[in-house]
């Protein structure tokens, strides 16, 4: 298939690129690279520089395009996606209209879109099943009702204008290369923590609220691949699907763990145990979001097989690597 990825230097579609290549798809990119900037690299795919906001950019990569994934998308930590609310809602739902819109019009055959499991933020249902969503309530963060909005955005296009769609739900992707920054709550947590714990030899660690805050994890390789392989499969045709891993885990225990394997690599110095200090987080930071993944096991045979452990060990590698490199560069 000849495919049109938006937001292609993102950090899923970026890892999701090499499986559709592999597996005999013809892919061209669109970006801003505004978050990450344009990262030097080896692309075995067309890449324009652009916003799909803009109806004008966006037509002429329509043309012979028979699947799109939509992946565009305003990325911050739990703090900056309240700092930057009208920034997302504006953004990302214009993003998605225009791209839906454009397809429809081009006769694409699919457009597939990356949601989020912020959708769940008002569930009081665990653990959370793709088809609660519509008895959930409204998000409370204008992040997820941008999400909800563009997953009803694609099921509106699918019954006026007969275009198929694919929704994925992510559960919290951990990226090795994400790296934390110095303002807590910009960066995701997994980085967050490692930079404070690491780089700022935090001890007592800031963590924001009071770390009983529970989530579940999946490791961006995973969630890349699994987005590549089943995109335009079928079995996924106008079906919504949470992505994610059955290992929730609550935010004091995420920083435990992080803190020994830290001790343990020699990266930080033994202190004894690890002291926490809660910082004010906003009112809307849900306290437990545990997806159900019983659907992608039922109907595409798929299950997470990525611990914890090992995506943890992965964020400590890349973190090392990058330590490493400064200090090469210092010599």
């Amino acid at each position: 298939m000849k495919l049109l990825l938006c937001g292609s230097e993102g950090t899923i579609l970026s890892q999701a690129i090499p499986h559709l290549l592999a597996a005999g798809h013809e892919v061209t990119g669109i970006d801003t690279c505004k978050k990450w900037g344009q990262r030097p690299k080896r692309r075995d795919y067309r890449l324009y520089i652009g916003d799909c906001t803009d109806p004008n950019v966006l037509r002429s990569l329509m043309h012979g395009i028979e699947g799109v994934i939509q992946g565009v998308a305003t990325l911050y930590g739990v703090v900056g996606y309240h700092e930057h609310a009208a920034e997302i809602l504006t953004n990302d739902i214009a993003a998605h209209q225009t791209t839906l819109r454009l397809a429809a019009d081009a006769g694409v055959a699919r457009v597939v879109f990356l949601s989020s499991s912020v959708v769940y933020e008002q569930s009081r249902h665990e653990p959370h099943r793709e088809e609660e969503v519509e008895f959930a309530g409204i998000p409370r963060t204008d992040y997820g009702i941008s999400k909800i909005v563009n997953e009803r955005l694609s099921r509106a296009y699918g019954r006026q204008r007969n275009l198929p769609f694919t929704i994925w739900r992510p559960f919290n992707v951990i990226n090795p290369a994400e790296e934390g920054e110095e303002s807590p709550g910009y960066s995701h947590v997994f980085a967050d923590m490692l930079h404070r714990l690491v780089v700022m030899r935090q001890n007592p660690l800031q963590i924001l609220g009071d770390g009983r805050q529970v989530r579940s994890f999946l490791h961006v390789r995973e969630a890349a691949e699994a987005i590549a392989r089943f995109s335009f499969d079928e079995r996924t045709n106008n079906e919504i699907f949470n992505l994610g891993r059955d290992e929730p885990v609550t935010m004091k225990s995420l920083a435990t763990r992080l803190y020994r394997k830290a001790v343990e690599r020699g990266l930080i110095p033994e202190a004894g145990s690890l002291a926490i200090r809660s910082v004010s987080v906003v009112d809307t930071d849900v306290k437990r979001r545990i997806g159900s993944f019983e659907k992608m096991t039922r109907e595409l045979n798929w299950t997470s097989c990525i611990s914890l452990d090992e995506s943890l060990d992965d964020c400590l590698d890349a973190l090392e690597a990058r330590q490493h490199s400064i200090a090469a560069l210092a010599r």
